[in-house]
């Protein structure tokens, strides 16, 4: 009964946002950190999200970024590398989230959650090997 109520109310939540939500803010975030989100919500979100700002580069793709952390940097230049860092280190949490997830996604982009994951898993230890 509470699992079904935690469903409906996270399908409440994640349907009162629009895709201009999305495009705004990275809820995506949030999103993903939620046991109880749709799959196909989050990677809705994510995408929307990236095709109006610009997706951070990785670690070691920027070129001169060591010479710059080197000079003396404004406040303003400060904080913006500290929230690009944050937000490249999101992009890679939401990267590893969605593959985690991928085996566990049912048809209607609900997860499955762990206790219906062990589940599995024991059935499957059951099981002998053929």
């Amino acid at each position: 009964m509470a699992m079904c109520l935690s469903a409906s109310l996270n399908a409440q939540t994640n349907s009162q946002y629009t895709e201009k939500d999305y495009a705004r803010h990275p809820l995506w975030i949030k999103m993903i950190s939620d046991p109880n989100t749709n799959y196909f919500e989050a990677e809705k979100a994510y995408k929307i999200y990236f095709q109006h700002h610009p997706k951070p580069e990785g670690e070691h793709d920027v070129i001169g970024e060591h010479e710059a952390r080197e000079k003396r940097l404004s406040k303003r230049e400060r904080q913006k590398i500290q929230a690009d860092n944050r937000l490249r280190l999101d992009v890679k949490k939401y990267e590893h989230w969605h593959m985690k997830m991928q085996p566990y996604v049912q048809s209607d982009g609900r997860i499955l959650s762990t206790d219906e994951r062990l589940q599995i898993w024991k059935e499957q230890q059951a099981t002998p090997n053929k």
